[in-house]
């Protein structure tokens, strides 16, 4: 199943629940991801980059988030610990599949229906919390052990995250939400 960003195309709710399932089982397209890399590569500073691929690397255990810790890193899958820790939020799936809406309104119900937990969700908001807190644990931890830590997770986990070690006193210049294949530094001061 391939998906492409068309956020007002009228989709079912049940189409969009198998695409969440296909979503968190693909992996990379090497040939679409590796020249945006390669161009953020060429526009990063030569010393941040480095420093990058000199942390520890440690990556959610899903195939997506795995991949490009390798394609970033150029790592052996060996050399790459996953932890399903650092997973993405899951969104809320629809009993009603039959419901028919452009992809952004079902995307946003189906962000609400975690926010507010009256939609079906593999992981309640306060379980995600939770979660949240024992990864910037684990970070901070991992930091302190090792020096710098490179983190290869998912967007709205990343944000939830980000606002968990800004809360501890970590500073960062982006503060998310986080882009695709984008790099953000945090730094305890």
């Amino acid at each position: 199943m391939r998906y492409s960003h068309t956020p007002w195309r009228w989709i079912t709710a049940g189409e969009l629940n198998r695409l969440f399932d296909a979503y968190d089982e693909a992996g990379l397209d090497s040939e679409w991801n590796a020249p945006r890399l390669e161009a953020m590569q060429a526009a990063a500073d030569p010393g941040w980059w480095q420093n990058l691929l000199t942390a520890r690397t440690i990556s959610s255990d899903l195939p997506r988030a795995f991949e490009t810790a390798l394609l970033y890193t150029q790592k052996k899958p060996d050399d790459v610990p996953q932890d399903a820790l650092y997973r993405e939020t899951p969104l809320a799936r629809f009993r009603w599949t039959r419901l028919k809406l452009p992809t952004v309104f079902l995307l946003t119900l189906a962000r609400f229906g975690w926010y507010t937990g009256w939609m079906d969700c593999a992981e309640s908001r306060r379980d995600t919390l939770a979660r949240v807190q024992a990864a910037a644990d684990r970070l901070e931890a991992l930091a302190t052990e090792q020096g710098s830590i490179a983190l290869y997770s998912h967007g709205f986990f990343l944000w939830l995250v980000s606002r968990e070690l800004r809360r501890r006193g970590w500073e960062t210049q982006k503060a998310g939400p986080f882009r695709y294949l984008e790099p953000a530094e945090f730094v305890l001061r």
